[in-house]
């Protein structure tokens, strides 16, 4: 740029020196912590709400699904029609015709936000859906929102089709944005195949539901946007950065005509003008780019005149200044506005129940390793007694088709720990570090302020630090799948931090030994019972084993057996084989062992339901050593109706049981022998295997669920003693 025209452009700017205030204004303000709005009940109650200008051939079908929805759902309902910019004449047919929908009429166009404003001081009820005159709702669009209608949920965006014949899907519902050229630019993301609800940056003012007391006072101040869009994108972000939430739901459809009014009313490059106006108004105003100070300016002094002028206007500066400072506030304090996709819904919050939140370092859907699968079958069994969230690190890992996501009542996802693979190779100062990443650590503040949340339950002994993010008054619980105390010169550190927590889980006796005076309960690993279903094993098939190599014991353990006992097992039984279940972490350089290709030896790498490959199996293998914790693989084989044959530290946490399906072996010799003898005689291993029966309940899942309800009544009386009187 010249020297002239850089001057221009500098001179241009000058009339916009209280918008640079402005700007610096909220940068200093931001400093202060954001100011975090309480969750509200919506109440009872919906309203349809319709702004309409000029279309009563699209209004007459509109209003025929708007009725059917309506009818749909058990609570008081209206529909409100605000015509604004066409004559009350043409509308005189459809009154007739829907004589139980609130007409009101406006003779000026008003545009969308000024037909929204209107509209909005005749609803009475708590909760209005904005419906666009050429959408048509599905008839159980309403009823699939009303049960998320949760205290911190501002809107409910429903998920957008097209006719058949349209020639693409412009829209979906779910919304995100991306910047470039220090500006934000938002778009519609194309669904997964999932029926959960996520986060979007918005609900989309022509086919969502909304808080109707907040959505007042959110288009009152959005008067800036006039006369359409993006005023709907401002009043979700709002929202976001007041620590509200705007969900996606993708079982509630509209299909969208997609014939609009506003080229009827306005030039093209004025609305290209406008749309260009109101995205850099929404920039200046919540600050998801670069954008800033004197670029800001500089950037501004390129639009037309017109844009300019409206927005160097004392009522948008103020405007402006106000809700950037709280946008900034937020994003100062950790909060991402591109991560909203990654919160998912799967039912509502019944207010009745504590809301007890999960963290989790770990990946744990699809449950693909034995702590993973110990989180969702407790889940599972307590989602009924519990609002239960999930927080989880190592997004990426996740699969959102997987059906266990419906056991919780919300999932968060986030994506902090640096290191993925290889985290057992750390020592536990550093894993400790490691494992409480920043982000995981401003999710789990931001979780227990917005869904005022009753007890923390942390996951691994790896995530212990979390604790330091405790709200005062919330009881934290460390769920430890292994305890670490073994005497030595690391246990202090360890104990320090572990009496910060208002109770201690350990899921194995002799964990629980180590812990000594730290307060604790046991909670053993268990297996779903599928005994009453089982087979007895086959004469013939392959030996299981079902190690994911992501716990480094189990590919060591399975390493030994392979070099130590495998040959003389195939020496003397030529048909043996081997099915190892090994989990993703099996595609990786480091666990290609040379072992592992053995003749006679399967190795799985993709993560499968270890149901059919029980069935299949003659008896199932676990060869681990120097493990804490327990394996919960000896419970699933013997609920399983199938011989668990270990080494001594592999049944550990098993050891009282009664029966001789669990068979331990206390060297590699005797291991060998007897798995050929399982192996050849097949009415030995079908009798060890019957006698299972004898520890079903102390091995199911559900007692031990039981056992740590038991542990949440004891930290929660106050809670669980209000559910009793109810």
């Amino acid at each position: 740029m010249s020297p002239a025209a850089l001057l221009r452009r500098l001179t241009a700017v000058l009339p916009f020196l209280p918008l640079w205030r402005a700007l610096w204004w909220a940068r200093l303000g931001a400093l202060r912590p954001a100011r975090l709005r309480a969750p509200t009940p919506w109440g009872r109650g919906v309203c349809i709400l319709i702004p309409e200008s000029g279309t009563p051939d699209l209004l007459a079908v509109t209003l025929q699904h708007a009725v059917a929805a309506l009818a749909e759902i058990d609570e008081p309902g209206e529909i409100i029609v605000l015509v604004n910019g066409a004559p009350a004449g043409d509308y005189a047919a459809l009154q007739q015709q829907f004589p139980a929908v609130h007409w009101h009429f406006e003779p000026r166009a008003l545009g969308f936000n000024g037909a929204v404003e209107a509209g909005l001081t005749w609803v009475g009820q708590p909760a209005v859906y904005l419906l666009n005159s050429d959408m048509r709702l599905a008839p159980a669009a309403l009823r699939h929102l009303l049960p998320l209608r949760m205290p911190q949920v501002f809107a409910l965006a429903s998920q957008i089709f097209f006719p058949p014949a349209a020639p693409r899907r412009e829209e979906t519902g779910w919304s995100d944005y991306y910047t470039q050229g220090g500006r934000s630019y938002t778009y519609e993301r194309e669904p997964p195949p999932t029926r959960l609800a996520r986060g979007t940056l918005y609900a989309s003012g022509g086919s969502s539901l909304f808080q109707t007391r907040l959505l007042r006072e959110y288009v009152r101040d959005s008067r800036a946007y006039s006369p359409f869009y993006w005023e709907d994108a401002d009043w979700g972000v709002r929202a976001w950065a007041e620590g509200l939430e705007c969900l996606f739901v993708p079982d509630s459809h509209a299909v969208h005509e997609h014939r609009g009014t506003i080229k009827r009313r306005y030039a093209l490059e004025e609305i290209e003008r406008i749309v260009d106006r109101n995205g850099l108004l929404f920039e200046l105003r919540q600050h998801l780019s670069w954008l800033d100070g004197l670029r800001a300016l500089i950037h501004l002094s390129g639009r037309p005149l017109a844009t300019r002028r409206e927005l160097a206007s004392t009522e948008v500066v103020r405007g402006i200044a106000r809700v950037r400072r709280q946008s900034m506030a937020r994003q100062r304090e950790g909060f991402r506005f591109d991560t909203l996709r990654y919160r998912y819904v799967a039912r509502g919050f019944d207010p009745r129940k504590p809301v007890v939140l999960w963290v989790t370092p770990f990946a744990v859907l699809p449950p693909a390793h034995g702590g993973a699968r110990r989180i969702v079958e407790l889940a599972r069994r307590l989602a009924d007694h519990v609002n239960l969230v999930l927080l989880s690190d190592e997004q990426v890992s996740y699969d959102e088709r997987v059906a266990d996501f419906a056991v919780f009542s919300a999932v968060h996802l986030v994506q902090g720990r640096r290191d993925r693979h290889g985290h057992t190779t750390l020592d536990l100062p550093t894993r400790l570090q490691e494992h409480a990443p920043p982000p995981l650590r401003r999710q789990l503040v931001e979780l227990q302020r917005q869904y005022g949340v009753a007890l923390v339950q942390v996951e691994f002994m790896e995530a212990a630090r979390l604790v330091e993010e405790r709200l005062a008054g919330i009881p934290f619980v460390a769920s430890l799948h292994d305890v670490y105390l073994d005497g030595g010169s690391g246990d202090a550190a360890q104990r320090a931090l572990l009496q910060r927590y208002s109770s201690v889980i350990a899921c194995s006796a002799e964990d629980a030994a180590s812990l000594g005076e730290l307060g604790h309960c046991l909670v053993p690993n268990g297996a779903t019972d599928r005994f009453d279903g089982a087979s007895v094993s086959p004469a013939e098939g392959p030996i299981l084993f079902m190690g994911p190599f992501r716990y480094q014991p189990n590919f060591d353990g399975i390493v030994a057996f392979l070099d130590a006992c495998w040959p003389a097992i195939r020496a003397a039984c030529p048909w043996a084989t081997l099915t190892v279940l090994a989990g993703r972490e099996a595609l990786q350089t480091r666990f290609r062992h040379p072992t592992l290709q053995q003749p006679g030896v399967t190795v799985i790498s993709d993560f499968i339901d270890p149901a059919p490959a029980l069935e299949a199996c003659v008896f199932t293998l676990n060869p681990q050593r120097d493990i804490r914790g327990s394996a919960l693989k000896v419970a699933e084989s013997l609920l399983a109706r199938r011989v668990c044959l270990c080494t001594r530290e592999g049944a550990r946490g098993f050891g009282s049981l009664q029966g001789e399906a669990l068979l331990v072996a206390d060297d590699w010799p005797a291991l060998t022998q007897a798995a050929i003898t399982l192996l050849q005689d097949v009415g030995q291993r079908r009798r060890r295997e019957a006698s299972a029966v004898l520890d079903r309940h102390t091995l199911s899942w559900d007692g031990q669920a039981a056992l740590l309800l038991a542990e949440y009544r004891r930290l929660l009386p106050a809670f669980f003693d209000q559910q009793a009187d109810a």
